[in-house]
């Protein structure tokens, strides 16, 4: 660990993958791998959106459109996006998917989000993971949570009692076309 002290009011501007930004107060802090710098602790970045809960089975059938089911909270209500990532084995990942959030939701949510899957028993043999965060106007993030995902021909997805009233809200789609790995094993 390498540790760095600024001890100026204002620093020169920085460049960093094409952003410029000032420091106009920096603390000690340690580099580790990345440029991580403290805020200025006179800027209110307010509070993180929360998670609160959430839901999605575990296996589905292949050709099922899997629910993701979220409640969310911010109590500076300025939620912007939900980001969601999906991993799959031998095959990587696939490009980030955003969904913006609007009027209400932007201060708390209770609803879904939808992944259409293709009709192919190949993926059977393929295991996914769905990383998702909440992020404000303010640069904050919530916690990310993961939710695994594997097929299974005899397999029923099903909406818990508990999930009932957000199953009536649909936040978005993720827009995601999934193959299976076995598409790039065969080349």
């Amino acid at each position: 660990m390498y540790s760095l002290t600024i001890n100026a009011g204002v620093a020169p501007p920085l460049h960093f993958l094409g952003h410029v930004s000032t420091i106009s107060m920096a603390r000690k802090t340690h580099v580790t791998g990345g440029l991580r710098m403290m805020q200025n602790p006179s800027q209110d970045q307010g509070s993180a959106p929360v998670i609160i809960n959430y839901y999605a089975a575990k296996v589905i059938r292949p050709g099922d459109t899997w629910q993701i089911f979220l409640r969310a909270e911010d109590p500076d209500g300025d939620m912007n996006d939900i980001a969601a990532v999906l991993w799959q084995a031998g095959v990587g990942t696939y490009p980030t998917e955003i969904t913006r959030l609007k009027g209400d939701d932007r201060k708390g949510f209770s609803g879904y989000l939808f992944l259409s899957t293709p009709n192919d028993s190949n993926l059977m043999s393929d295991e996914m993971e769905l990383t998702i965060l909440v992020r404000d106007s303010r640069g904050n993030r919530s916690q990310p949570i993961k939710l695994p995902l594997r097929f299974n021909l005899g397999a029923r997805q099903e909406v818990p009692e508990t999930w009932a009233e957000a199953d009536k809200h649909r936040l978005g789609a993720l827009m995601i076309n999934i193959e299976t790995s076995k598409r790039y094993s065969s080349r």
